[in-house]
């Protein structure tokens, strides 16, 4: 490990050591994933909890994973671990889609998380203290340099971000976790079904639930990191770099735009720039 990114580390749990007790929001990335087993190395697995808001914006297979990660016999992190159950499709912000659905989605999510810490939670061991001192998010520096506006709910909720304060970035974080054997470190990035969605065109159930059983086909097709975005008459389709070439194949092509079909998707796109993991 470099001595910069040692100092990162280090900066990172001076940070968490200063919370005492915190909840983490758990969302499964490797930047949460990070931040969780550090809080737990630093404070001790009693003193931290993880908050994995579950709704219809998160395929429910991802939502196995996530909790698995916390929860697995053999390499899970082992601390308290929290559903919170939230509905995005009820609030009327959000439905809209505007360019600030992000903003209200995390105001609500968050606000949700919040929730559930001041009523205390699971907590393994009788602590007649309080539970949690604060609420912390997997924000890194590359996050602060992009046209986020779910940031500015973190910072109005006073949601810590540790890992941005110690410096950390995309790249620090999957090394850093590479090192503490956690599983995911190499994960493709992954956001909610709603980022799929043009913005003022309505986020309805069905299309979500069409969206997720898209990207779920592809993703057993082995094109794994896809993403599936709709349009009004159209439908793109995005997967890794390394792919490109695999879905163009001619058998590929015609299983996927047929299961597509099938659907309601159709005048299927290639997106000509593949994504990246890192």
């Amino acid at each position: 490990m470099s001595k910069n990114l040692k100092n990162k580390l280090a900066r990172l749990q001076e940070l968490l050591q200063a919370t005492g007790k915190a909840a983490v929001a758990f969302s499964g990335g490797v930047d949460s994933t990070l931040l969780l087993r550090v809080a737990c190395n630093t404070l001790g697995p009693e003193n931290v909890t993880a908050l994995q808001a579950v709704s219809g914006l998160i395929p429910e297979q991802d939502q196995i994973k996530t909790k698995r990660l916390v929860t697995a016999p053999e390499n899970g992190i082992h601390c308290s671990y929290q559903i919170v159950p939230v509905q995005p499709l009820h609030w009327p912000e959000f439905v809209v889609n505007s360019e600030q659905r992000c903003y209200f989605c995390k105001n609500r999510i968050y606000g949700a998380l919040h929730a559930a810490m001041s009523q205390g939670g699971h907590c393994p061991t009788p602590d007649p203290s309080p539970r949690f001192t604060c609420l912390l998010d997997g924000t890194n520096t590359d996050d602060l340099q992009e046209h986020r506006p779910g940031l500015q709910a973190i910072q109005e909720l006073s949601v810590g971000t540790p890992l941005a304060q110690a410096g950390l970035n995309k790249k620090d974080i999957r090394s850093l976790a590479r090192k503490l054997g956690l599983t995911n470190w190499n994960q493709p990035s992954n956001s909610c079904l709603a980022t799929r969605i043009p913005v003022h065109q309505k986020i309805t159930r069905v299309l979500l639930e069409r969206i997720a059983q898209a990207e779920e086909f592809l993703q057993e097709k082995g094109f794994i990191g896809c993403r599936v975005r709709p349009g009004q008459d159209t439908v793109s389709v995005q997967v890794m770099t390394n792919d490109l070439g695999r879905f163009l194949a001619e058998s590929s092509r015609l299983e996927i735009t047929q299961h597509l079909a099938t659907l309601g998707f159709d005048n299927i796109f290639l997106e000509s720039e593949g994504r990246d993991k890192f």
